[in-house]
This record gives C-alpha cells, sequence and structure tokens, in this order.
C-alpha cells in the first residue's frame, strides 16, 4: 500500500501549534500583567494622536480592582468595559469623582461622548496601558470586522484554496 503525503498534515499541525501558542501567551500575560485582557486592539480613532485604529495596545491591572484608586493617575490611558457595552473601551483618565468612580475621555474627542463614561466603577477597569505596538492590531480588525460579517468571502477563500490544491495535485508538468 502506498502512503500518500502531501503536506496538509504538517500545515494543520502548525496551525494547531500556533493556536496552541498564542492561548498560552495570552494566558501567561494575562497571569504576569494581572489583568484577564492583556492585549487589546484599538478599534476606534477616538485616542488620536496617542495612538490609531489597529494598534495594539498592552494592559496592565491589579488583583484588587479597590487599588486603582491609588494606582491610577489623571492622564492615564485606562482600559475599561462598562456593562452596557461588550466591548472593551480605551481612552484617557481626566477626573477621579469622590465616590471612588471615574470619568475618561478620548483624545480626540471634543467632551465625554458616551453618559456611562462619567461614571467608571473600579470593577469595571481591564487596566492601564503600558505599551502600544503599531498596526498589529488590524490583523484582528480584518477578520471581525471583514470576514465574519461576510462569511461568503470565507466560503470563496476556502473553494478558490481548495480549487488550486486539486489544480496542482492532479496537474502533472
Amino acid at each position: 500500500m502506498k502512503k500518500i503525503t502531501d503536506g496538509t498534515t504538517g500545515t494543520i499541525i502548525y496551525i494547531v501549534i500556533g493556536i496552541i501558542l498564542a492561548f498560552g501567551i495570552n494566558q501567561g500575560l494575562a497571569f504576569a500583567l494581572s489583568t484577564s485582557m492583556p492585549v487589546v486592539a484599538v478599534e476606534s480613532n477616538s485616542m488620536v494622536p496617542t495612538f490609531a485604529k489597529g494598534d495594539i495596545l498592552i494592559i496592565r491591572g491589579v488583583p484588587n480592582p479597590d487599588d486603582y484608586n491609588e494606582l491610577l493617575e489623571i492622564g492615564d490611558v485606562i482600559v475599561f468595559t462598562p456593562p452596557e457595552r461588550p466591548i472593551p473601551i480605551v481612552h484617557r483618565l481626566i477626573e477621579k469623582n469622590p465616590d471612588g468612580t471615574f470619568q475618561t475621555r478620548g483624545d480626540a474627542n471634543h467632551g465625554q461622548q458616551l453618559p456611562f463614561e462619567k461614571s467608571i466603577s473600579p470593577e469595571e477597569v481591564e487596566g492601564k496601558m503600558v505599551m502600544i505596538i503599531p498596526y498589529v492590531g488590524w490583523i484582528k480588525i480584518g477578520i471581525t470586522e471583514y470576514l465574519f460579517p461576510n462569511p461568503w468571502i470565507i466560503v470563496v477563500l476556502l473553494v478558490t484554496i481548495s480549487f488550486i490544491y486539486y489544480l496542482a495535485k492532479n496537474i502533472r508538468v
């Protein structure tokens, strides 16, 4: 019996290893930086010129949310997830309220655009930005904004790849 090796198994193994490594790195960063969200892709231009859509931010949190009042300073860029929105928001801390909540605003915004920006509880804060990696977030944005909302693109890509694979396997030169 003849064994067929076409490289497909190797490719699948590399994809699985890549997924496992990405998950492991994310979990390692989450542990080291004390936040469940250590890496965030910027999805709007509300913080231009500090950073822009498509940049990646590295976030550092604290084990106890009550410590944010001592650790955060006016001017820090924070990531928070309000209960009304499932997507994290990255804005600059502009005020600490007497009740222990925070107020934020995007650098490119003329004022506070969203009502929940005036009272952000420490429990909603994911962490403080510690590093910017430009442009790398476009990979995530491309997948979430262009591929998943348009599943026909995935179907066309899969059919095209299958057709090219079929031709390459069956055409002998």
